[in-house]
């Protein structure tokens, strides 16, 4: 995985690290950025944001929490959907 600043010409299609505003716009930490979004962006005066690529052989966050949760499950716990990482 590649994490870091990253600029908004380069961030189509990487996953958003953190919370970021574009005027009435949110966009929660976990989405992956359309150029939709980064447009919505620009027009907010932002110019850098910091996500995440993944690389081959990566497991995206969401995955990675579900095969632990399956895994740490025992009798009487029940493994919910994950989001932002945890189940």
């Amino acid at each position: 995985m590649k994490f870091g600043r990253v600029k908004l010409a380069e961030a189509a299609g990487a996953i958003l690290a953190h919370a970021a505003g574009a005027g009435e716009a949110r966009f929660k930490k976990g989405r992956v950025l359309s150029a939709a979004d980064l447009a919505a962006l620009d027009a907010a005066g932002v110019r850098e944001v910091t996500a995440a690529r993944l690389e081959p052989g990566d497991v995206p966050e969401d995955e990675a929490a579900r095969r632990i949760a399956l895994a740490a499950a025992g009798p009487g716990l029940r493994v919910a959907e994950a989001f932002t990482g945890r189940c």
